[in-house]
Formats: C-alpha cells, structure tokens, sequence
C-alpha cells in the first residue's frame, strides 16, 4: 500500500492497481485505464468536499482496483439526510463530466468515440455506486433511509443483511456467466458486509459513543420515547435513532435522559439493570 497525509487524511493506492495498470501498458490500453481510475478518484472527492462542507472528518482515500473509497468518521450518529447528501455527491460529479463529454464532442475538442467512452464510463461508475449494496454509495442512501424508519441498530443491521445477500447474488451470477471482473467485485463486496456483520458490535458502541460525545441540545431535535420500568438500559439502547436526541418516559415511574441512559451503559456497566432503577 502506499500511503500519504493529503488535505488532512491519507491517500492510499492498493498494490493490485499498480499490477491492473502494468496490465493496461501490456495490453495497450493505459490511457483507458488510467481515465477510469481519474474519474473514480474524482468521484470519491466529491464525497469528500461534500463531507467537509457539512463538519465530518474524512480519515482515509483509498484508490482499488475496480474503484475507490473515502472513510469518515462522525458517520453513525449524525443526522441520516447528511449521509444522503455526501453519498449524492460522487454520483453528482459523474453526472457533471457525462455533461462536460458532450461539450467537449460538441465544442470538436475530443471525437466521437472518446467522448461516448468517457460518457458511458461515468455512467457506468454512477450506476454501480448506487446499488443498494453496503459499502456502495447507493448501500449508503438506503441506510439512511432506513435509519429515518426505525431505531439504528435494526436499520444497520438490516442493511447489512440485505447488502450480503445482494452480494451473494452477485458473486452467483458471475459465476454462472463467468464474467471474471463481477466475480472479483461480488467477492470482495460479499467480503466486506460479512466483515461489517462480525464487527457490528464494534459499530454499535461507536454509535452509542458519538451520541454521548455530542451535545444533544445543540445538534439534535428531541424524540419522546415510552418505555417500560422493567426494560433493561441494553434494550432502550436498541431503540435509539441516529440523528435525534431522546427523552425517555418510563411508564408509571417518571422521566430518563438519554445522557443519563448512556452513561449507565457505557461508563457505569449497568447493561442489566433496569431503566425504572435509573429514574
């Protein structure tokens, strides 16, 4: 891997996409490759500008062989039309050179044929990101999406679900049509949600963290909850959204903040204790 700190995060480039690139030079197709991989990494700016407009913390840009990826932090707790927006961006600025191809044909500064490349390539780089496969822009959205519908961990963990079984689809059908370059991609997003799916215990508590990092007054429009005194402050957990703060009234005993509820689960280990002994 290589690496460098640019604008505040790290560049990295995978060692396969040098080998795709000694392959492009053997077979004589460099300049068709190394504009797919300029575009992808135009692409992935856009999520990063984006990030940066909005106040998120952009860690890492990594250039793979078959595309790219920009890693955040402040990605779980903050508000779902946020993600929405950054995921938006890529895909926005693929758009914008589809419409500058034509320009560039129509103004005579690129031919026919390398502006219907260059047109088709963005789109085709636009259309995969917005499958509704996790890490995938279009993964992304329908996250966000779901985390509008219900509490966080149901929405992740159902996003998760569907993004596996999407990339075993996939993988499976790359099989049947032997279609080498959608079996590498399949197997790797396949890889990527099993990993997620292991991990997401470590993602839960990144959630619930940054949701205790934050100042809920400031940041986030207060959501009542009723909950039952008999409820564990695990199982209230569960019932968090991202992008809201939560008042909780505990049926029959009084009222729980959600500061107070966190700080019982992450600090003060009460998992078991029931959220009636909290108030």
């Amino acid at each position: 891997m290589s690496k460098g700190g640019w604008f505040g995060f790290r560049f990295r480039i995978h060692l396969l996409f040098w080998v795709v690139i000694g392959l492009s030079v053997a077979t004589g197709h460099f300049l068709e490759v190394f504009t797919l991989f300029v575009i992808v990494l135009i692409h992935e700016f856009g999520h990063v500008a984006m990030a940066k407009e909005l106040g998120w913390k952009v860690t890492e840009v990594q250039l793979l062989p078959f595309g790219g990826v920009a890693t955040m932090e402040d990605a779980y707790a903050t508000d779902p039309l946020d993600e929405i927006v950054i995921a938006l961006a890529g895909p926005f600025l693929n758009v914008v050179m589809m419409a500058l191809s034509y320009l560039f044909w129509f103004a005579g500064i690129w031919t026919e044929d390398w502006a219907q490349f260059f047109l088709v390539s963005n789109a085709t780089i636009a259309a995969f990101n917005l499958l509704p496969i996790w890490p995938l822009d279009g993964g992304r959205i329908l996250q966000a999406l779901l985390c509008w519908l219900m509490p966080y961990r149901r929405a992740a963990i159902l996003s998760i679900l569907g993004s596996t079984l999407l990339a075993g689809i996939m993988l499976g059908l790359s099989i049947i049509d032997m279609k080498i370059n959608v079996l590498v991609i399949g197997s790797y997003l396949l890889a990527v949600n099993i990993q997620a799916f292991l991990r997401f215990p470590y993602q839960f508590f990144r959630f619930l963290m940054e949701k205790y990092v934050r100042q809920p007054a400031e940041e986030y429009a207060v959501q009542a909850l009723s909950v039952r005194p008999d409820e564990t402050v695990l199982e209230v957990s569960h019932k968090l959204r991202r992008g809201s703060a939560h008042l909780f009234y505990v049926q029959g005993t009084g009222l729980l903040g959600e500061e107070q509820l966190l700080h019982a689960l992450l600090f003060e280990q009460k998992h078991d204790t029931s959220v009636g002994q909290l108030v």
